[in-house]
């Protein structure tokens, strides 16, 4: 597995190449500023930004997009961040998922409130992004949506965060399996894409499952304690690009 892992260090640069710069997501600080960021110029360039609006009219529905394998039975969580722009929860090496014959290391998964994705014009409570990365480079964010409903046991494996102190960092070691909270169904949208914080790295391929996942209200409160007001970047013009959904 060393080889798939090699170049994690590498997305620990691209995903933080920017954090010396002040960026938020209010006044000047506001996503609308972020392209000004040396170092995030892409926030404000690239033609192919994410969050997008998902219109399932527009939607081209693909019955040759491949399943996706989920090998997540070594996932070990080996921290747990607030850092002022989210709550992060890192993992140790060892577990990955299989897209169209390649491997990619699961990094960490992060939450914004509310969803920076919207279907149909509808935001959820919450969104989850699940980070991960090829040996090669290539990024793939799946994105879980969260509205409000019955508790999330599986979650509250993770409890210990609920009394992390703001911008506190708490070293862990909890046996996580992210596939016990993705829904039942998993079917998904797809679309080329990019990082929704900077540098806003783009060709990153998202896969949005259609079914959200349920937490309670608490639960839901408990993870927006950890976050900035509405931590999510609005969304960006889609041009011209095909937005793919599995049967």
């Amino acid at each position: 597995m060393k080889k798939l892992f090699y170049s994690l260090s590498i997305l620990s640069t691209i995903l933080t190449s920017a954090q010396q710069a002040e960026w938020g997501y209010t006044g000047d600080k506001a996503p609308d500023k972020w392209g000004y960021i040396q170092g995030a110029e892409k926030c404000g360039q690239s033609k192919s930004q994410s969050p997008i609006n998902i219109v399932n009219k527009k939607v081209k529905l693909d019955s040759k997009l491949p399943a996706i394998k989920f090998n997540y039975s070594l996932g070990d969580i080996k921290d747990i961040v607030d850092n002022g722009h989210s709550l992060q929860f890192d993992f140790k090496e060892g577990s990955y998922m299989e897209y169209e014959g390649t491997k990619y290391a699961l990094i960490q998964f992060h939450a914004h409130e509310e969803s920076e994705h919207t279907i149909d014009g509808v935001r959820y409570p919450l969104e989850l992004h699940f980070v991960h990365k090829s040996a090669a480079g290539k990024i793939i964010v799946v994105g879980v949506m969260v509205k409000e409903g019955d508790e999330n046991s599986y979650f509250e494996k993770l409890k210990v965060f609920k009394t992390l102190a703001k911008n506190a960092k708490a070293d862990t070691d909890i046996a996580f399996d992210p596939e016990k909270m993705y829904p039942a169904n998993k079917a998904y949208y797809t679309y080329e894409g990019s990082l929704t914080t900077p540098p806003c790295s783009d060709q990153v391929t998202w896969i949005v499952f259609r079914n959200p996942i349920t937490m309670t209200d608490d639960e839901i409160e408990d993870v927006a304690k950890h976050l900035p007001k509405s931590n999510n970047r609005p969304v960006q013009p889609i041009n011209g690009r095909v937005v793919e959904r599995s049967k």
